[in-house]
């Protein structure tokens, strides 16, 4: 009875099933003791004119209306049941009339020397739609994907076993009811309903879309997600799949440092520079502003291996590093672009003389000495800078000519600033 209610509900399945059939289909609602017609397919308005929205004191004589409303009461004492009305000579029908007690005082009246069909045809609707729910269960209670699925207000109504493992849960009942916005950690709200309502209108979302979803327990972890519009308990909702890729992108993330991390000192090699100057180029173009180059080059640093070992010198490279990190802001960037040769990047500036103002206060940092297993090791360094566009646009002739300027700190005594000078 419960499918059969369900299908009663839907107005679309209702035309669909019965708007072809030659039987006189029709529903009639009880309110209080009124009755008025609710549904009507073609056959029956065609035998019987348009009565949707009728009652039926308003349509039949006394004597007739009396007939048809006891045959519906007393079809009310037997809920399911088909009944013969054997009154049609004093029914305002005068012909068989057949009338079933659906539920939620709602009555359903055809017109047929045999009530088969259309019963039948109810039935097998109810029957259709009980397989179907069981068999969209089975298939999704056994996928390795998470499912959810969530109405128009965005509740979730519907998990399966991956789903409720996926967030931290136990039992269904927690995620039941939750709002499935409040699970994405990395898109506002807003944007999460546009994006829903957008499915729920027919229109298609292409996906995969990746995004980080938040457990109950506040950890976060990389999902990829589809969704679709679906039929629930024959309600209109939107389905999401979801696949955790956590260690895809943990995966993925290790093999871009490996790509473009120095190994010893971890800050981004010559390959992730080169990017990140034609990136940097690019924009200082449109904006009519200007960055630099400044070349970093430490002069005693075969002598520090050849004292104290290669391994004490990997360890001065490291401090070096984080000596030289310590003294940028967020805007620079430190690239090693092989032994002890080290490039950093200056966008962002305001004047031409930054440059200048931050090698001088690098070379106070990291030309203190390094303490470091019993030993003193004092470092010395040279520089060269370069400035866009005061000495090139082009990354080949702004390189040239910061090691151009390196060159000549080194000539000149090492342990020095240099910048590029026009011959």
């Amino acid at each position: 009875m419960d499918g059969i209610q369900t299908l009663i509900k839907s107005q679309s399945l209702l035309e669909n099933m019965f708007v072809h059939m030659n039987d006189g289909i029709a529903l009639i609602k009880q309110k209080n003791e009124s009755f008025t017609f609710t549904y009507m397919n073609p056959s029956m308005r065609q035998k019987y004119g348009e009565l949707f929205g009728m009652n039926i004191s308003d349509l039949h004589e006394n004597t007739n209306q009396f007939y048809l409303v006891k045959a519906l009461k007393r079809a009310g004492r037997f809920p399911g049941q088909v009944l013969w009305n054997s009154e049609r000579a004093q029914s305002p029908f005068q012909e068989n009339h057949y009338i079933q007690y659906i539920e939620d005082r709602t009555y359903l009246l055809f017109i047929k020397d045999e009530p088969i069909s259309a019963l039948g045809l109810l039935q097998r609707k109810e029957q259709e739609l009980k397989e179907s729910e069981s068999r969209y269960q089975s298939l999704v209670e056994t996928s390795p994907d998470s499912v959810f699925v969530h109405d128009e207000e965005d509740r979730i109504i519907y998990v399966n076993k991956a789903g409720i493992k996926l967030l931290g849960a136990t039992e269904k009942s927690e995620l039941h009811g939750q709002d499935i916005k409040a699970f994405v950690n990395d898109e506002r709200a807003d944007k999460v309903r546009e994006r829903l309502a957008t499915l729920f209108s027919g229109e298609i979302v292409k996906g995969p879309i990746t995004r980080k979803l938040i457990k109950l327990d506040g950890s976060v972890i990389d999902v990829e997600m589809h969704g679709g519009l679906v039929k629930y308990h024959q309600v209109q909702a939107v389905q999401t799949i979801c696949r955790n890729i956590s260690e895809r992108i943990a995966q993925r993330n290790a093999l871009e440092k490996l790509a473009y991390y120095d190994q010893l000192t971890k800050v981004p090699n010559r390959r992730y520079f080169f990017d990140k100057l034609k990136d940097e180029l690019e924009r200082v173009e449109k904006t009519n502003s200007f960055l630099a180059l400044l070349f970093i080059d430490m002069d005693n640093f075969k002598q520090i291996n050849d004292r104290y070992g290669h391994q004490i010198g990997d360890e001065v490279l490291v401090i070096f590093t984080k000596r030289v990190e310590q003294g940028l802001r967020n805007s620079d960037f430190l690239s090693r672009l092989g032994g002890d040769e080290f490039v950093i990047l200056l966008s962002g500036l305001t004047s031409l003389a930054q440059p200048q103002q931050v090698a001088d206060r690098m070379m106070e940092r990291i030309s203190e000495p390094i303490l470091l297993r019993g030993y003193t090791i004092s470092i010395n360094v040279s520089m060269g800078i370069s400035i866009y566009p005061e000495h090139g646009t082009s990354q080949g002739v702004l390189m040239s000519k910061a090691d151009h300027a390196l060159y000549e700190a080194k000539e000149k005594g090492r342990n020095r600033v240099s910048i590029y000078k026009q011959e």
